[in-house]
């Protein structure tokens, strides 16, 4: 198997068996994959389609992100890592490129690639954070910094990690001749459950990281409580459920966030 110091490991949550076929695009290198939508009929599609996946695991329940690239990470037993979802395309080059850029800049923690090219860019550059949906990490330096906050479900856990290793020695660098292209959003199939997941987990992972952070002020967490609802009513007069049920599970999300800051 060529590239044997590179595992790709991505989550499956109710995904659409057409976005499967872009496994493919890995067969030379080691695949980890975790499916948390206890499908077992998904599990056994993959392992019969895809005879090059290293590990597949199934939960009874959908554990978020964080938790779910930790449990991911920890099975990792190469030096490097591509975490990415079924929805995103990236070439064998620019995986190569992500992880050249990691060995030839010492105190590099994570490489990214230039999401959805717009116009030529040329070169690396260190920035500030990272986009959880693609990147490449080194798994050792990766675990010192403790991986992801777990209290973290889904969004925000990036943004937790680059805010973390900004303190370090440890630079996250794009790589902009390494490309890659994510169809957002069709990772997993819509659904007023999956509406739910994503839109009170935004809201708590915003509140989180910004009380990590000592940004959140009451007046914002006062202002949101008593404008959501208002403006969730008025979305659903003016027949838009969605986003009705958008801004009615942002309200959820901080309820969520406050029954945690109780908790702990």
């Amino acid at each position: 198997m060529k590239n044997k110091d590179i595992s790709i490991i991505l989550l499956l949550y109710k995904t659409p068996k057409k976005l499967l076929k872009n496994l493919e695009k890995y067969r030379n290198f080691k695949i980890l994959i975790l499916n948390q939508s206890n499908d077992e009929e998904l599990k056994n599609w993959v392992k019969n389609k895809f005879k090059k996946v290293q590990f597949f695991g199934s939960l009874e329940k959908n554990v978020g992100f964080a938790k779910g690239i930790n449990f991911l990470v920890k099975k990792v037993k190469t030096k490097f890592f591509l975490c990415t979802q079924p929805d995103v395309l990236i070439s064998d080059n620019s995986i190569k490129l992500l992880k050249k850029t990691l060995i030839n800049n010492k105190n590099c923690i994570i490489s990214v690639p230039y999401i959805n090219p717009s116009k030529r860019k040329k070169g690396k550059k260190i920035v500030d954070n990272f986009y959880g949906g693609i990147f490449m990490a080194d798994k050792s330096k990766f675990s010192k910094m403790k991986m992801f906050d777990e209290n973290f479900f889904f969004y925000w856990e990036d943004m937790d990690l680059s805010n973390r290793i900004k303190k370090t020695r440890y630079k996250i660098i794009t790589n902009f001749d390494a490309s890659a292209k994510h169809f957002y959003g069709s990772s997993s199939s819509f659904s007023v459950s999956s509406l739910f997941i994503r839109s009170s987990n935004f809201k708590f992972g915003e509140y989180l990281f910004q009380n990590k952070n000592n940004k959140l002020r009451l007046i914002k967490i006062f202002r949101q409580i008593i404008l959501l609802l208002p403006i969730s009513t008025f979305y659903l007069l003016t027949f838009r459920p969605v986003k009705s049920l958008e801004n009615f599970f942002y309200f959820i999300g901080i309820l969520k966030f406050l029954l945690f800051k109780i908790r702990n």
